[in-house]
């Protein structure tokens, strides 16, 4: 059982650093193609052939995911930049091709894979927080709150992904030490450092996903047992004592937080909050409105996308809201198949014990504040939401049956 154990660790630690390369090198490219694309591409075809071989298990909750993709492949895009729309189309299919795939997994290895990608991104800070690797890509720039230093971001390629990966690490952890599952030491030293690095960040969305995502938890299990109410005193003791040690002395984290920049404040003004998302929103709608029907239906993909909101912003940029975006990009019908999605995820309390439901509602509370602010598509998240969703539907199931 020892050698059973060790040869298990050892698998994950060579997985981890495998996984850590492609991460700190996706940006570069060998030749024309970048890394990123031909890791995603090799698991884009992994997964299309599993799914053809029937191993994997019933669409499920996933249907509105598979619409969204093929939209990519018939909206303004696919004319105006058709290799770009296959590329979009290929790296959206990935996602439900997850949650499909993870189906067929036990309960055991589902619970196990979920601890290795949490483990995997917060203790993927770590080499370079001790200066043993330099990122390739640039954190958020601080100088307009006064420092001419950047956030974390590590192995990842854009902080927000750094972000927004860790705050659904930091709702796995924390459920998972309310659950007693498994070692508890550890899983304090993950929650700790995955506070830390996620403040490191400087990015707001991944601290609102665990602040959001982690109220359902909370609330769930703060009715329990004395013991599970004690152990969420202490983390709320711990998490106080984070808070008050590395963010209340931090003053340039303060103002990153609060939004007070070197030239004013963001809740100034209506255009000028959550970073001039304010006014980014209000363009897209005047976009939106002014696109002819065709296109309000189908979208106007990335490209297009962009274009007309640089003719408002005077700049090329996204909305900053999922929500926002994919009724640009994709028009009304991927927006009605991205919040079917949504409801397809809340609809799964019918179908699992209450219990059961907790980590996932955790997660979909974050996947909100996750679209609300940036986008909806982030893979990382998805892979821990969708595995959590496998592992409790499965769990209710062999319970009821």
């Amino acid at each position: 059982m020892k050698l059973f154990k060790v040869f298990t660790l050892t698998k994950y630690i060579l997985f981890g650093f495998v996984l850590l390369t492609l991460f700190h090198f996706e940006s570069l490219s060998i030749g024309p193609v970048k890394v990123s694309h031909l890791w995603k591409g090799s698991l884009l075809m992994f997964l299309v052939f599993s799914l053809l071989r029937g191993n994997a298990k019933t669409v499920f909750i996933y249907k509105p995911l598979f619409i969204i993709s093929f939209l990519q492949i018939i909206n303004l895009e696919f004319i105006n930049n058709t290799l770009n729309a296959m590329i979009s189309f290929g790296t959206l299919l990935i996602i439900p091709l997850i949650g499909v795939y993870v189906l067929k997994y036990s309960i055991p290895e589902l619970k196990n894979a979920l601890l290795f990608f949490v483990s995997f991104f917060i203790l993927a800070f770590v080499p370079y927080e001790l200066g043993l690797l330099d990122s390739i890509e640039t954190g958020y720039n601080l100088e307009q709150y006064g420092s001419d230093i950047s956030g974390a971001i590590g192995p990842f390629q854009t902080v927000h992904s750094a972000s927004m990966a860790l705050g659904g690490s930091f709702l796995v952890v924390l459920y998972f030490i309310l659950d007693k599952a498994f070692n508890r030491l550890y899983l304090s030293m993950l929650l700790i450092l995955c506070f830390y690095f996620l403040f490191s960040t400087y990015v707001r969305t991944g601290m609102a996903m665990a602040t959001v995502g982690s109220m359902p938890i909370v609330y769930y299990f703060g009715k329990k047992e004395l013991s599970t109410r004690i152990r969420l005193i202490f983390i709320g003791g711990l998490v106080t004592f984070m808070v008050s040690t590395w963010v209340l002395s931090n003053e340039i984290l303060l103002n990153r937080i609060t939004g007070k920049t070197q030239r004013g404040e963001e809740l100034d003004s209506v255009e000028t909050m959550g970073s001039g998302r304010g006014s980014l929103w209000q363009y897209a709608i005047e976009v939106y409105l002014e696109s002819n029907v065709v296109e309000q239906l189908i979208g106007l993909g990335p490209s297009e996308t962009l274009i007309r909101m640089s003719g408002k912003a005077h700049h090329k940029v996204f909305p900053h809201n999922g929500f926002l975006q994919i009724l640009l990009g994709n028009g009304l019908i991927g927006l009605i198949s991205l919040v079917y999605y949504m409801r397809k995820i809340y609809g799964i309390r019918r179908k699992t014990l209450k219990e059961h439901f907790v980590l996932i509602n955790g997660m979909l509370f974050a996947y909100f504040t996750m679209t609300l602010f940036q986008n909806h598509e982030l893979l990382y998240f998805h892979i821990l939401m969708m595995i959590s969703i496998a592992m409790f539907v499965q769990k209710s199931f062999i319970i009821k049956k």
